[in-house]
């Protein structure tokens, strides 16, 4: 869980009968701390180059693939099943979804938009490849404090599987250590860092039209620029260091200009791997069955220099569909 397991102490989770969550509200009287300085950016920028060939290091070992992952990933006779319905879903107010019936939770995962997110950040996306357990999620809902720095909680708008052990793990981890995470897009605009406790360095990389994604035997890998990100986590702090975790980030869903759920192609993909619900270990794991709290903002809330317009009917931000259509 490289991008989900970074956690910020924060609040313990809320107990049955309470308010539903809110995100917390967070005054910027003060520069964010930055992760990386003007002269760290200009030499990541100028030296780091994607890892194009698509081989997630998480994927080519025969313990983690035959032993690790396979017990992580099972439902125990029911007992993380248990977890969830009556710990988790009621502390944490979580709603079980499928990614077969995604409609409306789709549409409820993006009826909140900051309004200083970029328009390429917008939508649900799907962590191909990522074997920890989890499934979709969405950049917009979180705290832009300007278009290039945000903090979001995995908490909200942060699907995990729902009945195995790990999507509990992660649960868990996420309410009781708060799954904060720090992003910060760079002056280039093609990279954005993430802040995390994990040791290590962690990077979204935004495929570009000229860039070539292929595996290890030379088959291409198709992906459409400005809907698909490579989100890969380097050993060091240094560009071009040992890549140690990779995976795909997919736009999957967006709002069109009259605030319609579109689903993109690569929708079809996870659909048919949720279907799969790793069958003979086939990749990627994911399970048709998601665990997701939908969070509400709170009705009076500071975000920067940023005013948003609050709807009672929602409890969120007026959702700010892309200024251009996002090709399907």
């Amino acid at each position: 869980a490289k991008l989900a397991q970074g956690a910020l102490p924060s609040g313990r989770c809320r107990r049955a009968g309470r308010a539903e969550p809110t995100m917390p509200a967070v005054a910027h009287d003060s520069e964010p701390e930055m992760a990386m300085t003007p002269a760290g950016w200009t030499e990541w920028e100028s030296k780091a180059r994607p890892p194009l060939i698509y081989q997630p290091p998480q994927e080519t070992g025969a313990v983690a693939m035959n032993c690790v992952y396979p017990c992580l990933r099972s439902y125990c006779c029911g007992v993380p099943a248990c977890v969830r319905c009556c710990v988790l879903k009621p502390c944490c107010h979580q709603r079980i979804v499928s990614i077969s019936q995604p409609d409306e939770w789709f549409a409820e995962m993006l009826s909140r938009t900051h309004p200083l997110c970029p328009d390429k950040y917008k939508g649900v996306f799907w962590m191909m490849d990522n074997v920890a357990s989890e499934g979709v999620n969405t950049l917009q809902d979180g705290d832009w404090s300007s278009p290039r720095f945000m903090r979001k909680s995995a908490k909200y708008n942060w699907s995990v599987d729902a009945y195995n052990i790990w999507g509990s793990i992660l649960s868990c981890n996420f309410w009781q250590r708060g799954g904060v995470h720090q992003f910060e897009l760079g002056p280039g605009g093609k990279w954005m860092n993430i802040k995390v406790l994990l040791p290590g360095s962690h990077w979204i990389y935004e495929l570009q039209p000229g860039d070539k994604l292929s595996r290890p035997d030379g088959s291409p890998m198709d992906f459409i620029p400005g809907h698909d990100f490579l989100r890969v986590s380097y050993v060091e702090q240094a560009p071009n260091s040992e890549v140690h975790y990779m995976y795909l980030l997919r736009r999957v869903a967006y709002l069109d200009a009259q605030g319609r759920v579109v689903k993109t192609k690569a929708y079809d993909e996870l659909l048919e791997a949720a279907r799969r619900c790793c069958a003979h270990g086939q990749l990627p794991f994911i399970t048709d069955a998601q665990a997701v709290t939908f969070a509400k903002m709170p009705q009076q809330q500071r975000m920067g220099d940023a005013v948003g317009v609050l709807q009672p009917s929602s409890g969120g931000l007026t959702p700010a569909p892309p200024t251009d259509p996002i090709p399907a």
